[in-house]
């Protein structure tokens, strides 16, 4: 048999792997620290970025730090903080229930900064410190007892609500409560909470309760509205004539819209479930659309009717619904301009 001896690797010496393994070694720790240079060069520029665009807002450096540092705490993107509500909400949170220095004027400022002190009507609210004050709602008790109250007073960390209800209240202080209120133009509102303490204020029973990020919303209409001036002919059926109609239609949703008539055009009001025709132009489109009355709404010098639109076609519901949104987002756009 031929001696295959050459073809063996010649056997490295203790010395040579040593070698090797500090120059492999060397080699990863070089990678790593590329690695972290990067990211740190990376981290850099943006909060670079994020300050400029923080100062930009009319936020001081306190306050950007304040978003940048505690963004980064909750593994969040800092600039989510500076252009929507929920994730600033959020960040300051943490900041109010972990910094035992924490400056609730200096949140209420950057909250006012950044236009998040207002929560338009069709923009769900995603704390109970977005509820307006004087907001009616009923109180549950663990008993199932219920009771009318209001939100009398509100700061960052808690909410003070009012009992309004004539009958007495048992002190619930550290029982577990649920409040419920609707909140008009967008839905009811439901959440849970602990009353922290009870005292009164002016002859007022107040309960005091930790603000909560847990809000139960329940819809109640299908689709948003958005409020319009748009003209409209109204088309009713008379027997076995069709009257045409003057109105103006004063909101609008994909399913559906409130249409005001003049009493000085037509005095005799319609009733639910008349079948109707509008005719319009929605955003420089004519539409012509089916619909029935659901609702009445007898006003001094018109009546206004909540109608439901039947069979309209899927692009012509599209086409409405595109409408609202682009509308509800040029109000909310004012809006932060107008309080700027």
């Amino acid at each position: 048999m031929r001696n295959l001896s050459f073809l063996k690797l010649p056997q490295a010496g203790a010395d040579t792997v040593i070698v090797f393994i500090l120059i492999l070694a060397v080699l990863i720790l070089s990678l790593i620290l590329i690695g972290l240079l990067r990211e740190y060069l990376k981290t850099k520029k943006l909060r670079e970025y994020f300050f400029k665009e923080a100062y930009e807002r009319g936020l001081s450096e306190k306050e950007a730090q304040i978003l940048w540092e505690y963004s980064i705490k909750l593994g969040r993107d800092p600039f989510l903080a500076l252009e929507f509500k929920a994730p600033f909400e959020k960040v300051v949170d943490l900041y109010l229930k972990t910094d035992p220095e924490a400056d609730e004027k200096l949140i209420q400022d950057m909250r006012s900064k950044l236009g998040f002190d207002y929560v338009p009507y069709f923009v769900p609210l995603v704390s109970t410190k977005d509820i307006e004050l004087f907001q009616p709602a009923k109180l549950y008790t663990q008993t199932k007892e219920s009771f009318e109250i209001a939100l009398f007073d509100k700061d960052e960390k808690f909410m003070y609500w009012a009992v309004i209800d004539k009958k007495g209240i048992p002190n619930l202080t550290g029982q577990n409560v649920t409040i419920s209120f609707v909140r008009k133009g967008d839905g009811i509102y439901k959440f849970e909470g602990v009353v922290e303490e009870v005292f009164v204020d002016n002859g007022k029973t107040v309960l005091k309760i930790p603000h909560t990020f847990e809000l139960t919303r329940y819809q109640r209409r299908e689709y948003t509205r958005v409020e319009v001036e748009i003209p409209v002919k109204i088309g009713v059926q008379l027997n076995e004539e069709v009257k045409w109609l003057k109105g103006e239609i004063v909101d609008i949703s994909a399913g559906g819209a409130k249409v005001c008539i003049s009493l000085s055009d037509y005095q005799t009001e319609l009733q639910p479930m008349t079948s109707l025709t509008l005719s319009f132009v929605l955003a420089g489109k004519q539409l012509n659309l089916k619909a029935t009355v659901v609702n009445v709404y007898p006003r001094r010098h018109a009546t206004c009717y909540g109608v439901k639109f039947e069979k309209i076609k899927p692009e012509e519901q599209k086409f409405i619904h595109d409408f609202v949104k682009k509308e509800q987002q040029k109000l909310a756009q004012l809006m932060v301009k107008n309080r700027g």
